[in-house]
């Protein structure tokens, strides 16, 4: 009964946001294709505060400006508290939710990489969607001095976007590009700074790659070949940048990513363990239980899932 509730409260989220940006298409007689297919402006004062929604991961990556009001917002298994002149950035393989809504005011910015990529500068840092993956963290908090220059930019996309006139779409893909230098700007990854840009881009392929490829690939050898550089090499910038060794970080993506299915869908300790690319179905057992500490069943039970095993 649990995963039902859950998948319609999805479906409800799901359905309510492609309705608003139908309507607001047929109101603005725009292509879907030619906009809002790819970005999307919600204003937080319209969520139902009685109502548990869960944006699932996919191909959104979503900014959320915080005006007023005070929330608790889940980003995967960690809960932040929601104030005035916080911003998350949530990258678009993360799965949130509102844990918790009071008197909510903001705005959510919704975006896919290929809309974000619309504009090549042939300037590195906005080379493509690799500014929106590496050192990021979760959430920044505004100075009072730069507030207004956070409000200009979110003004600016929320009027292209309603307003949708000739090159609405390049400028609003043009701020979002200086929405993600301006969040950079302010926030240092574990309080400090790259000192080498051919150490972060090497970082950000990395973390990129395991994002992408940790189904099949899991040694340090394996990404150390794809990034043309040798596994000590790569395991020495992880343990000075990240303070992890690789097989630490490819670790916890695959048991994060297992966490996701068990308390996010209803499919089969079996077929969890198929889809994380695992053969043999009571090896990922032990191989969840040795850094969760329980097994995957216990795991789901308490999350107060009535899955089939």
């Amino acid at each position: 009964m649990t995963v039902l509730i859950e998948k319609q409260c999805v479906s409800l989220w799901y359905d309510s946001t492609i309705n608003n940006s139908k309507m607001l298409n047929n109101q603005l007689n725009i292509s879907e294709s030619n906009l809002l297919s790819d970005f999307i402006i919600m204003d937080l004062n319209d969520i139902d505060t009685k109502a548990k929604y869960l944006q699932l991961k996919g191909k959104w990556n979503s900014f959320i400006y915080i005006t007023g009001g005070n929330s608790v917002l889940q980003i995967d298994f960690d809960e932040y508290i929601a104030l005035e002149n916080k911003v998350f950035f949530i990258e678009k393989y993360k799965v949130w939710n509102w844990i918790r809504i009071n008197k909510l005011r903001g705005i959510l910015v919704q975006f896919t990489d290929s809309f974000y990529n619309h504009i090549y500068t042939g300037n590195p840092k906005l080379k493509s969607d690799q500014t929106l993956v590496g050192e990021i963290p979760p959430f920044i908090k505004i100075r009072l001095g730069d507030k207004t220059e956070w409000k200009n930019i979110f003004d600016i996309l929320s009027k292209e976007y309603t307003s949708a006139k000739n090159s609405s779409k390049e400028i609003i893909c043009l701020a979002l590009k200086v929405l993600i230098l301006m969040y950079r700007r302010n926030s240092q990854y574990m309080g400090r700074v790259f000192e080498s840009s051919q150490k972060k881009h090497l970082l950000n392929e990395f973390r990129n790659l395991v994002n992408r490829r940790f189904f099949s690939l899991r040694t340090t050898k394996d990404y150390a070949h794809e990034l043309n550089i040798t596994p000590n090499y790569l395991n020495a910038l992880c343990q000075e940048y990240f303070l992890k060794t690789v097989s630490e970080v490819i670790q916890e993506r695959v048991i994060l990513e297992a966490k996701r299915m068990l308390m996010h869908t209803s499919l089969s300790i079996s077929e969890i363990a198929y889809n994380l690319g695992f053969n043999d179905n009571s090896y990922f057992g032990r191989y969840f239980k040795k850094v969760v500490g329980m097994t995957p069943e216990s795991f789901r039970r308490s999350c107060f899932y009535s899955p089939k095993v």
